[in-house]
């Protein structure tokens, strides 16, 4: 039968996009999601490290804090829970090393950037990186902005921080803390020393309601609550407290409140439950700690004669109207009573930029291009929420992105150094069902916390994070979507192997002969890799050289005994315990690890290779183990007519009697 090769995939029908994950095309920065958890999946946190700081060089805050958009693309949502995409982010932070930066030659240009949070810090991270010289100028003791005074450490600890922000600075960049603009420095003065100066603010001022009470002591506004509580401050709230919003601001006040003292803490909101703003996990985390949410309320008053007795409150029947616009209408008729010590109004933020001198628009943000971010005053550009309005952290470091593209091409002449992320992009489709019958049903695995009335008597941080097991278990829940096979048409001999061991059945043929991967079927298990005799296969993530130069990596310093062991999933502990002498490579699947690799792991040095086979019911790939099997039996077979037999064991489940775990079949 005579094969075309066209190497033909669903790409074809965007050849001048992308194609993305639908999990990456959620993601604003499009953080290459598949590739990172790939690597996490192998215990190559390194790696997944380095693919996450190409799009975000906040991965500890995003790790952490982030609303999660990338989750909610997740094709695994239609077959059970979508993967733990922040949590594997912050794995990779925790676990691997934060590389050293790589930095362009120097080039003229000097740039100051006001404002030290996630869009400021993002946008001097790739003005830096690109070889320009910068300066962060922010009003606060310490860069972070909303990061580190807005979300309490509970949340986002400080050392997390701190970590990445540590990580931006050694790009080269000046921070000038404890500067405010229009007091110690104009926008006019910094536009006199600079070639380009980029405001990013922020929403400093935290609003409140102008109801009659709403001056009376113990009524406090959000924003200076919780730079109160990030600043280690001692409060009395007195036993019972009332917080008026229902966003995610609202649930760290009422969170923040409890670790106060306070015995008592409703949220009393405007919104019914399905409508709230905050996150459904931060609804659920806030009332795991004895926070009350009270919804459908509208504030009226705010009792007592000269302190707080309570909130008065009447029924909201609706919040917007047809239109979406906001357009709340009451049933004056009905009223409840909260009472409470101290009130706290978590309503919303707003700007704080008379001083900066900068023309704004009607809803008091400052007026930029929406395509370059640039004001109407000459080398001033703004990003962030100073221009969007209240958005989330990876909306503010797109942000900051779009922002420092805008820079550099102006001052250089260059647009295609930062790679533009409003590009059309074409998305993956939902699993077919053919594949989708292929896929265990795998629970997500639950991140420990702290018990929630241990998290209550102070501000230690509640979650704890992945331990490197658990988090290359979650990582192998990823179908790798976009990540698969790859046909180099020039080397293909048309043998067809790929579409006898695929399976998935993702290499096809189509019926004008075109021999190519179907992406939405691949599942980037490697059998087609490693079994492809003209080596014209490679995985998206990691290729055939890929896999050689991690082998050369452990074997690099071999003792006179050691044995490599490839193992399917995560490394029994009876490996690693067993001493220097064994060395571990991760596989996302045996199949994975050709002969040539077992030949060129014995060729430079290794005394014997080792399979470490999952159990059933760890199996990523379970409709594969006849594969398996097979792959194993040829292997031994060659190693056999070579004489070396006992070069090759295999382990068939992490417990076995012997002391290394390691048996014969």
């Amino acid at each position: 039968m005579a094969i075309t090769h066209t190497g033909r995939s669903i790409q074809d029908d965007n050849r001048d996009g992308r194609l993305f994950a639908p999990c990456r095309a959620r993601c604003p920065v499009h953080v290459d999601v598949p590739g990172y958890l790939a690597a996490i999946a192998e215990g190559r946190f390194m790696d997944a490290l380095e693919i996450i700081l190409a799009r975000n060089p906040l991965p500890s805050v995003c790790g952490r804090v982030c609303l999660r958009p990338c989750e909610d693309g997740c094709r695994r949502c239609l077959l059970d829970e979508p993967v733990a995409i922040a949590a594997l982010k912050r794995a990779a932070a925790d676990i691997g090393v934060y590389p050293a930066p790589r930095l362009a030659r120097p080039i003229p240009g000097r740039i100051a950037i006001v404002g030290g949070g996630p869009a400021g810090l993002t946008a001097a991270h790739d003005l830096a990186a690109l070889g320009l010289s910068v300066s962060i100028y922010e009003d606060k003791p310490r860069l972070g902005g909303m990061l580190r005074y807005g979300i309490p450490n509970y949340r986002l600890p400080d050392y997390a921080l701190d970590r990445d922000i540590e990580y931006v600075l050694a790009h080269g960049i000046e921070a000038h803390t404890g500067v405010r603009i229009g007091r110690d420095v104009t926008i006019e003065e910094l536009s006199a020393q600079y070639d380009a100066v980029l405001v990013t603010v922020g929403l400093q001022d935290s609003r409140a309601l102008p109801i009659p009470g709403a001056d009376k002591p113990r009524v406090l506004k959000a924003l200076p609550f919780l730079e109160a509580c990030a600043n280690g401050e001692s409060m009395d709230l007195g036993a019972r407290v009332v917080v008026i919003g229902g966003g995610n601001v609202a649930m760290d006040v009422a969170r923040a409140a409890r670790r106060h003292h306070a015995d008592q803490v409703r949220v009393v909101c405007l919104e019914s439950r399905d409508t709230m703003p905050a996150a459904a996990h931060e609804i659920h985390d806030a009332e795991m700690e004895g926070i009350t949410v009270h919804c459908s309320w509208g504030p009226r008053e705010i009792t007592g004669e000269d302190m707080v007795e309570g909130l008065r409150a009447v029924r909201c029947e609706r919040v917007f109207d047809l239109e979406r616009r906001f357009a709340p209408v009451f049933d004056e008729e009905t009223v409840k009573e909260f009472a409470a010590d101290t009130i706290i109004f978590a309503i919303g933020q707003g700007a704080d930029i008379d001083e900066l001198g900068l023309p704004v628009t009607p809803r008091n943000s400052i007026k930029v291009d929406p395509v370059d971010l640039k004001t109407s005053v000459a080398g001033v550009y703004a990003a962030g929420d100073i221009i969007n309005g209240p958005t989330k952290i990876i909306d503010a470091i797109a942000s900051g992105h779009r922002a420092a593209a805008s820079i550099f091409r102006d001052l250089t002449g260059q647009g295609d150094t930062l790679e533009s992320l409003d590009q059309e992009s074409a998305v993956l489709g939902k699993v077919p069902d053919t594949m989708a019958a292929k896929v265990e049903t795998r629970r997500r695995i639950q991140m420990e916390q702290l018990e929630h009335w241990d998290a209550l008597h102070n501000f230690d941080e509640v979650e704890l994070g992945y331990t490197e097991f658990e988090a290359s278990r979650e990582a192998q829940r990823c179908l790798s979507c976009t990540t698969g096979a790859r046909l180099a048409v020039e080397k293909c001999a048309s043998c067809l192997t790929c579409t006898r061991v695929c399976p998935h059945g993702a290499a096809c043929i189509n019926m004008g002969g075109y021999l190519y991967f179907e992406i939405e079927a691949c599942h980037a298990c490697g059998a087609c890799v490693s079994q492809c005799p003209a080596q014209a296969i490679n995985l998206e993530t990691v290729s055939e050289e890929d896999l050689s130069r991690r082998v050369q990596r452990k074997l690099a310093d071999r003792g006179m005994d050691t044995s490599l062991v490839f193992s399917c999933g995560h490394v029994p502990d009876t490996l690693l315990e067993a001493g220097p002498d064994f060395r571990a490579v991760q596989v996302s699947c045996l199949l994975r690890v050709s002969e040539r690799s077992v030949f060129e792991a014995l060729e430079e040095g290794a005394s014997r290779i080792v399979f470490t086979r999952c159990t059933e019911g760890d199996c990523r790939f379970p409709h594969a183990q006849d594969l398996v099997n097979r792959r194993i039996h040829h292997i031994r077979k060659m190693l056999s007519e070579a004489q070396m037999s006992e070069a090759f064991l295999v382990t068939a489940a992490p417990d076995e009697d012997s002391e290394t775990g390691v048996t014969t079949p």
